[in-house]
C-alpha cells in the first residue's frame, strides 16, 4: 500500500472514530457540570485535560498494536485477521445503524449500560481538577473499545506500512480531536451547553447513518487492500 493510500486510510479511520458520540457527550456533561461551579478559565482548562485524555487513549492503542504487529508478526497481517477485521467493522457498522442509540427523541444516550452513563455523569459533575478530566477523558475513550478497536487495529496496520509513520498519526490523532476542538471553541465564542445538546438530538439520526457508512466503506477498503 502507498504512502498516500495509507494515509488516506488512516484518515478516514479517523473520521470514523471521530462520528462517535461517547467521548463527545462527555465532555458536552463537564462542560455542563463545570460551567456552575468553576471560572469560565478552569472549565477550559478542564475541557483541554479531558481532550488529552481522550486522545491517549487512541495513542496508546495504535502504537501498541503497531509494535505488536511490527516486532511480533514482522509487519505480516494474516488473511485470517484481515476478515476477524472486516467483520468487526461490518458489526460496528450495525451497532451504529441499529443500536447505538437508546430509542427516545429527545436524548442522545447511547448503548452504554445505564449504571455506567450515570458513573460517567457523575464524574464529569465531580470532576474538578486537571487529573480528574485527563482520567475521565481516558474513560470515555476507553469505554467505546467494542467499537474502536477494529479501528486501531487498521490504523496500525496502516503505520507500519508507511514511511512517514508520525506525519499519519498526527493527522489521525487530530482527526479523532476535531470533534471535541470544535466544541472546545464553540463554548469559548459563547455557545452555550443547551444550544450544543440541542443540535447533537436534531441530528443524530444523520450521525448514525454516516458513522454506520463509515465503518460500511472501512471494512470494504480492509478486504480489498488486504484480503484479495
Amino acid at each position: 500500500m502507498s504512502d498516500l493510500l495509507s494515509i488516506a486510510v488512516i484518515a478516514l479511520a479517523g473520521i470514523v472514530q471521530a462520528s462517535l458520540q461517547i467521548s463527545l457527550g462527555g465532555l458536552v456533561l463537564l462542560y455542563h457540570s463545570s460551567m456552575g461551579q468553576h471560572r469560565r478559565r478552569k472549565t477550559r482548562y478542564l475541557a483541554k485535560s479531558y481532550i488529552w485524555g481522550a486522545l491517549a487513549i487512541s495513542f496508546l492503542a495504535v502504537c501498541a498494536g503497531a509494535f505488536i504487529l511490527e516486532r511480533i508478526f514482522q509487519g505480516e497481517i494474516a488473511r485470517e485477521a484481515v476478515f476477524v477485521v472486516s467483520g468487526m467493522l461490518l458489526a460496528s457498522a450495525a451497532v451504529m445503524w441499529l443500536l447505538y442509540y437508546r430509542r427516545g427523541r429527545q436524548s442522545t444516550q447511547t448503548w452504554l449500560p445505564k449504571s455506567l452513563t450515570h458513573y460517567i455523569s457523575r464524574r464529569a459533575r465531580a470532576t474538578g481538577d486537571n487529573i480528574e478530566a485527563f482520567s475521565l477523558g481516558m474513560l470515555s475513550a476507553f469505554v467505546e473499545l467494542p467499537l474502536t478497536i477494529a479501528i486501531y487495529a487498521v490504523v496500525a496496520n496502516c503505520l507500519i506500512s508507511t514511511t512517514q509513520p508520525f506525519l499519519a498519526l498526527g493527522i489521525y490523532l487530530a482527526v479523532v480531536a476535531l470533534p471535541m476542538v470544535l466544541l472546545k471553541l464553540r463554548m469559548k465564542t459563547g455557545r452555550n451547553v443547551a444550544e450544543i445538546q440541542r443540535w447533537r438530538i436534531q441530528n443524530k439520526a444523520f450521525v448514525r447513518i454516516i458513522s454506520g457508512s463509515g465503518f460500511a466503506v472501512l471494512a470494504v477498503v480492509v478486504l480489498t487492500f488486504w484480503g484479495l
